[in-house]
């Protein structure tokens, strides 16, 4: 996972166990304090959209278009 932006890791670390969140849900968790030392500038839009994209192009995640906006999983999930 080194290779991977730190907004990247954040977002791995967020979807760790959960079945699928929305981009606001992850945003949000992003700003609680277990994730603050590692999301540190995920919590704004932009930069979670590169981040998110970097993780599709990889293959580690998946992005689904339903209610609520997109749909993130991490792939196996």
């Amino acid at each position: 996972m080194t290779d991977l932006s730190r907004n990247a890791q954040c977002i791995l670390r967020i979807l760790d166990g959960e079945d699928s969140l929305t981009t606001s849900q992850i945003l949000e968790k992003a700003k609680q304090s277990e994730f603050k030392d590692i999301c540190m500038d995920c919590a704004g839009g932009d930069a979670f959209i590169v981040a998110a994209n970097q993780l599709v192009d990889k293959g580690m995640i998946v992005r689904k278009f339903g209610k609520g906006g997109y749909r993130w999983q991490l792939v196996g999930e």
